[in-house]
């Protein structure tokens, strides 16, 4: 590591190339740290108060970075472990948080994708893309919301 905490040869200073790129990293992993460190409840409330743009722009985000990461994975080594690593800078408690923000959600296995309750119960018999399970849980909320 450098004094800049590049790996091998730094290119934050450098004027070729991407520079900008891991300068931009650095921005994100900054601001997100800090955000993970925030109450959750009152983040919450804020998001409650008429500031759901965030969380949608934090979503759009994280599948932004998400494409990247697993783009840059693949090419840099085929045979790496990164898709089965565990975040560093998730708290210890952030699935449970995560379960009471969102009690119906999509399990993943190795047949492929189900829509599950907030008791866990699954939605179908038969396993779906991720897009369509996103798309049945929409109709849930959708369902919910309708009456």
């Amino acid at each position: 590591m450098n004094s800049c905490n590049c790996p091998n040869t730094c290119t934050c200073n450098s004027k070729d190339g991407n520079y900008m790129f891991f300068g931009n990293l650095k921005i994100i992993k900054k601001h997100v740290d800090a955000m993970l460190q925030m109450a959750p409840e009152a983040v919450q409330q804020i998001l409650s108060n008429g500031h759901d743009w965030a969380a949608d722009h934090i979503a759009t985000s994280k599948d932004d970075v998400e494409e990247v990461a697993g783009f840059l994975m693949n090419e840099v080594a085929e045979d790496n472990d990164y898709n089965n690593q565990q975040p560093q800078f998730i708290p210890a408690d952030f699935k449970n948080h995560l379960k009471k923000l969102m009690p119906e959600r999509i399990e993943k296995t190795k047949a492929g994708y189900f829509a599950t309750t907030k008791t866990g119960r699954r939605l179908s018999q038969q396993a779906k893309t991720k897009r369509a399970a996103l798309s049945q849980l929409a109709a849930v909320e959708i369902a919910k919301h309708k009456k």
